[in-house]
């Protein structure tokens, strides 16, 4: 880029932050007519000329803490100055801890596949790290966050344990201006459970298909009488094997936090976990040819296993952080929040390469490698609340960093080829040779601000915008040299939510999201970041007198500087790529009757690469993004007669086709599964066994075999029917 556009381009960020944080000077100036929240909370109450919206149902929940049955008011991931979800101008959902134990989820990918926008890997050979896509855009590595901040490095995969979590929360859309670099199609927000102020103790085992045994403890309340120390331990151990032959799933998991509260202003929470997973190799798929595409051999059957057996496939995950909150005064509040985390991915695989010209022989290769991720994270604001005339604000001025250090290694060679018909296991590696040694370390700083204006209890704008600075240091060990990268952006949101008095709220906004690339191109120029830009309209309802959120999304959203193969140089990539994503997202979550509750979504996506040098691939849908998907699931629960205590949920998933290849000339067929879960309060059926429950799931029920994704060369088969049994008991 020249250097005069450069600089204009400099200069339009700084005036755009100034203009932003002018609005800093406000809560000062209007110091005299900003009262406390309670002060607040009963002028409109009772009458200070502003119309009261009871329909906003918010009071109360805490917006990283236990959501009531399934709907949630609030969110900490959609915005840090605390709006309500109606308030958004952004496609938001929860999924409180309620939700999670009904359906009995084993993963955070099987948590998110009733959300609208995500599409989440239904792969079942490998449960080494969740993966997924928001509105058509990969948001493994990028889009995952625990507690608001980021673990993972340039490869550093994480896997966090569900029944750790007290919420899930997703963000569709760019989210630069709150979290810095990441995918512009949204982010997945694991909230840890935290320790309560009420005494909470809880056992329970479970035991399903495919030898499953898993046993899990959760032990919450006070350490003194005063309540000023709390306490919270959760553990899971499961020890299980999977739907292919050589591939476990095991879990080792424990994670203490404790809360110091020296005075109602101040709340210190400090939370560790360790956690060890034992699973799969990683690309153990299927060759295409005998699944989607014909083989003259024949069908290759279902549940094939094609890589080694017996080898070590593991992640070791540990953390320590702190989250502190300190309420200054009636206006100003403070928040902290930081983590160290360590993780440890280590890898043996026989990958498969290519079938011979038997078509029935894999060519193999042979991988061991190690990914070591040291993470630092730091997120740190002020939040102002603050009244002046009809206005009612909040404003957030903050910094974050985060520092990362990724050890990697690579041995390769070959393998023995394997029989995809009639497979014959082996369980060593051979002879390799060390293919690539680095060591990289990251840092970004972020400065923000946001803020959220409501002019006489109707139009809230929302305001937030963000300058990063991103620099990468890469080594390499194995053949000496090294390379350095540096890159900045100035991310932002603007949005705008009329606030009804039947509890309809329409709203629209614009917001924008960056990632740095690594590397350089041929002549040895950097890259510069990808960018996201994403229009979205829609409108949030909460109906008086009904605990339910509907909401009702368009979205636009473009990614740009997407690389692809210089038409002038086959060896060097040029950034005129872009893919374009549009559609529509309907979702539904009700608490319908204290008995019912349920979930339900659709999803359409129109994902194409608008511009690329690759004739092919132009004006086609990228690969595995399905562009309908729909969700149903309900619980009910029998509150009286003899039948009380009984209950039972149902689910529905469907997943449209997808495309294999990026000329889109192969295509995965559609989808459709089922899922059921009875459960039984055993404490209505003799009253010395209160607390107790017994619970059924199953997923997939009808064992419906479908491919998750395909490439050009191989699929992924899908989970079949699993059955799992919960006995727990609280007291």
């Amino acid at each position: 880029m020249p250097r005069s556009r450069r600089k204009h381009r400099l200069e339009a960020h700084v005036a755009g932050s100034v203009a932003i944080l002018m609005i800093a000077a406000i809560p000062s100036a209007v110091s005299a007519q900003t009262e406390t929240r309670n002060d607040q909370s009963s002028a409109r109450q009772n009458g200070d000329g502003a119309t009261s919206l009871p329909t906003i149902s918010v009071s109360g929940e805490q917006p990283d803490g236990a959501v009531t049955g399934y709907v949630a008011n609030r969110s900490s991931t959609a915005s840090k100055t605390g709006a309500s979800i109606l308030e958004t101008p952004q496609s938001v959902s929860v999924i409180g801890r309620e939700e999670l134990s009904d359906r009995a989820v084993q993963s955070t990918t099987q948590a998110l596949g009733y959300v609208p926008g995500v599409f989440a890997s239904t792969s079942a050979v490998s449960q080494r790290y969740d993966s997924f896509t928001i509105r058509g855009f990969d948001a493994t590595l990028s889009g995952i966050l625990l507690d608001g901040l980021r673990s993972t490095t340039a490869q550093s995969y994480v896997r966090y344990e569900p029944y750790g979590m007290e919420r899930i929360e997703v963000l569709n859309g760019p989210n630069g201006f709150l979290y810095g670099a990441g995918s512009p199609g949204g982010v997945v927000n694991m909230i840890n459970k935290r320790p309560t102020e009420e005494t909470l103790r809880e056992v329970g085992i479970q035991y399903g298909s495919d030898n499953r045994f898993q046993g899990q403890f959760d032990f919450s309340g006070p350490a003194n009488d005063d309540k000023t120390l709390l306490y919270r331990i959760v553990g899971v151990g499961r020890k299980a094997d999977t739907q292919f032959d050589h591939v476990p799933d095991n879990t080792g998991y424990i994670a203490p936090s404790f809360t110091w509260r020296p005075d109602a202003d101040t709340t210190l929470t400090v939370l560790g976990s360790y956690s060890r997973n034992e699973f799969g190799p990683p690309r153990p798929m299927v060759p295409i040819n005998g699944t989607l595409l014909a083989n003259r051999n024949g069908k290759i059957p279902w549940n094939t296993y094609l890589d080694g057996k017996d080898l070590d496939n593991h992640m070791i995950q540990a953390s320590i952080g702190y989250i502190l909150d300190h309420r200054i005064d009636g206006v100003w509040s403070l928040h902290s929040g930081s983590r160290y985390s360590y993780t440890d991915l280590y890898t043996q695989t026989l990958s498969g390469l290519s079938l011979a010209a038997d078509m029935r022989t894999l060519n193999r290769a042979a991988y061991e490698f190690d990914i070591k991720g040291n993470i630092f994270s730091t997120d740190n604001y002020a939040k102002a609340e603050w009244r002046a005339g009809p206005v009612r604000a909040t404003s957030v001025f903050g910094v974050s960093w985060r520092r990362t250090g990724e050890d990697y290694y690579l041995n390769a060679g070959r393998a023995a080829s394997i029989d995809i018909y009639n497979p014959t296991y082996t369980a060593t590696l051979g002879t390799l040779s060390p293919s690539a040694k680095t060591y990289q370390s990251a840092d970004e700083i972020g400065l923000y601000t946001a803020h959220s204006l409501t002019l006489a209890d109707r139009v809230v704008l929302d305001l937030a915008g963000r300058q990063d600075w991103a620099s990468v240091d890469t080594k390499n060990k194995l053949r000496g040299g090294s390379t350095s990268q540096n890159d900045q952006d100035f991310t932002y949101r603007v949005g705008l939510t009329y606030l009804t008095d039947i509890g309809v709220a329409p709203y629209v906004s614009y917001a924008t999201s960056f990632s740095p690339i690594l590397g350089t191109d041929f002549y040895g120029e950097a890259y510069k970041p990808t960018t996201g830009k994403q229009v979205e309209a829609g409108v949030k309802v909460q109906p008086a007198g009904w605990d339910a959120l509907f909401t009702a999304a368009w979205f636009h959203l473009v990614q740009t500087n997407v690389r692809t193969t210089d038409p002038n140089n086959s060896l060097n990539s040029i950034q005129t790529g872009e893919v374009t994503s549009k559609g529509a997202e309907l979702s539904a979550v009700a608490n319908l009757t204290p008995s019912l509750k349920a979930r339900a979504s659709y999803t359409y996506i129109d994902s194409e690469t608008t511009s690329t040098t690759v004739a092919a691939a132009r004006g086609k849908a990228p690969t595995g993004q399905p562009k309908h998907m729909a969700s149903f699931w309900g619980d009910y629960t029998i509150q009286d007669g003899p039948m009380a205590g009984f209950g039972f949920g149902s689910g529905l998933r469907y997943v449209g086709s997808t495309y294999a290849d990026t000329a889109n000339t192969i295509k995965v067929p559609e989808f459709t599964l089922v899922d059921a879960a009875v459960h039984y309060d055993l404490g209505a059926l003799k009253p010395a066994l209160k607390g107790a429950k017994l619970a059924v799931n199953a997923t997939n029920l009808f064992d419906k075999h479908y491919y998750s994704t395909c490439s050009a060369t191989s699929c992924n088969q899908g989970y079949g029917r699993s059955v799992l049994t919960t006995l727990s008991y609280r007291w």
